[in-house]
């Protein structure tokens, strides 16, 4: 019974791989790192592409506020948040940017919304694994 048992599970998990899109799925992360030069970077792009709609202070003009835990991506998630900005943004050139602006971006909004600057750089492969909230808990 008991083999019978392990062999369904385990054929249900393999059932499950095999019919994801892109196979099997890298862990979540609960934490996110990156580092301070990433958010000046991040900072300078976020002038240049984003700061005309969403503020300089990114407190929302024509578009949506970035920062505070009122902010519309307070309670999203880094992966939620840098899918959208790296496909949907700027509003006038979706996708324009290069994988590293967005990086940098996603970085700099981290840190105006209470994220610690750390020693290792945001990476794509962390940005869509992070499950940590854009806002820091109060």
């Amino acid at each position: 019974m008991k083999l019978a048992v392990l062999v369904a599970v385990s054929a249900a998990a393999a059932l499950s791989v095999a019919i994801l899109p892109n196979g099997p799925t890298r862990a979540a992360s609960t934490s996110v790192s990156f580092s301070a030069a990433q958010a000046a970077a991040g900072a300078k792009a976020y002038t240049q592409s984003c700061a005309s709609c969403h503020g300089v202070k990114l407190s929302g003009v024509s578009a949506p506020a970035l920062a505070g835990s009122t902010s519309g991506i307070a309670q999203q998630s880094v992966v939620e948040v840098y899918e959208y900005v790296s496909q949907q943004m700027p509003m006038t050139a979706p996708g324009s940017l290069s994988k590293a602006q967005y990086l940098s971006i996603v970085a700099y909004i981290l840190q105006k919304n209470g994220h610690t600057a750390g020693t290792r750089r945001l990476t794509e492969a962390a940005a869509t694994t992070a499950t940590a909230s854009v806002a820091t808990k109060p």
